[in-house]
């Protein structure tokens, strides 16, 4: 099937949205996104999903409509069985990569998305080009137009409290224990088995704001100023097993399947 019958609907500043391409890249599938502008999403989710849900990623693929990444993850993998399997055909196996999957989705993912906002936000990083550099000029006029609000909203829906804050932090520590005790501390090893699956592809795109890998949408750019507490923690983390772990998925997983895949592109205000 063409990538035409198949649209990612998707912010590409959103940890949740890289966790999706990653596993649609990684079972090989043609797709098209669609970038939408924060608030006005809306328009566009509440109508795919019937009023269901107003979040992104939604995998729309010829007459069914997908959301929620991990959704979207499992619905690969039941579509498309002939692609490379991301999920082991053991039953062991199998529990321990939905039940790894299921823990960095739910617990880290809003962690991170809080901390790292918190951080921006507080150190007065420009979000922007990552948040609308994708869009058609026009879209990114009214994008840039919305931001204060949207910032704003940010602000009241994520980041919340100071101590909501340092509470994901914990939690994101947490993930890092966590993670390192389920490849014994190697960074060269996958989650589970030998083979890359979601589990890994969750843990590795959910960290990735944090972490700012090559290959990632979050990759630091030349002269880009980090705020302290984001490069702190980032280097604290490069010194341990989960940190190189983060780099090798990217670098050796990631990468090969950016540079082997080609997916189109459109935008959208709403």
């Amino acid at each position: 099937m063409s990538a035409s019958g198949r649209i990612l609907y998707q912010f590409p500043i959103s940890h949740f949205s890289e966790k999706s391409r990653w596993n649609l890249d990684a079972k090989g599938i043609s797709y098209r996104v669609h970038n939408l502008i924060p608030g006005l999403h809306l328009l566009v989710t509440k109508r795919l999903t019937k009023g269901v849900s107003g979040t992104v990623p939604i995998l729309v693929d010829e007459e069914q409509v997908i959301h929620d990444s991990t959704d979207i993850a499992l619905y690969l993998e039941r579509a498309y069985p002939a692609t490379p399997a991301l999920i082991p055909s053991t039953a062991a196996e199998r529990e321990r990569v939905l039940e790894l999957e299921d823990y960095f989705d739910t617990i880290v993912g809003k962690n991170v998305r809080r901390w790292v906002y918190a951080q921006l936000f507080d150190g007065n990083v420009d979000v922007r080009p990552l948040m609308f550099g994708a869009l058609s000029p026009p879209v990114r006029l009214l994008g840039h137009a919305m931001y204060p609000l949207i910032r704003r909203t940010i602000r009241r829906q994520y980041i919340q409290t100071p101590a909501k804050v340092e509470a994901s932090r914990v939690k994101l520590m947490e993930g890092i224990e966590r993670l390192e005790g389920e490849i014994q501390g190697d960074p060269s090893r996958y989650l589970v088995g030998s083979s890359l699956s979601i589990a890994d592809i969750t843990a590795a795109a959910l960290y990735a704001p944090m972490m700012m890998p090559e290959a990632s949408p979050y990759a630091l750019q030349p002269g880009q100023a980090v705020p302290p507490a984001l490069a702190e923690m980032r280097a604290r983390l490069l010194a341990r097993p989960a940190g190189q772990w983060f780099l090798r998925r990217y670098q050796e997983d990631r990468r090969r399947l950016a540079h082997g895949f080609t997916t189109g592109t459109e935008t959208e205000s709403g």
